[in-house]
């Protein structure tokens, strides 16, 4: 994730994901996401596309899981 979709924002993001979240639900999102970079043809190197795309699949997950992956600011 760190390597592919990082884009200098998104890394405690992406661990928090890995650390909370199912493997195989880990899995699938790359697959999705990386389902969907080539379906939307989003460049290699936009990374800011690319780690949005992930953060939406993994929010997704998360919520079907019952897990908050994001801090409620006050």
């Amino acid at each position: 994730m760190i390597e592919n979709f990082d884009d200098g924002w998104s890394r405690s993001f992406f661990c928090k994901a890995v650390a909370l979240l199912d493997l195989v639900d880990l899995e699938h999102s790359l697959v999705n996401a990386n389902q969907k970079l080539r379906t939307n043809r989003v460049k290699p190197g936009d990374r800011k596309i690319k780690a949005k795309i992930l953060r939406e699949i993994l929010n997704e997950v998360a919520l079907r899981e019952g897990v908050e992956l994001t801090v409620k600011r006050r």
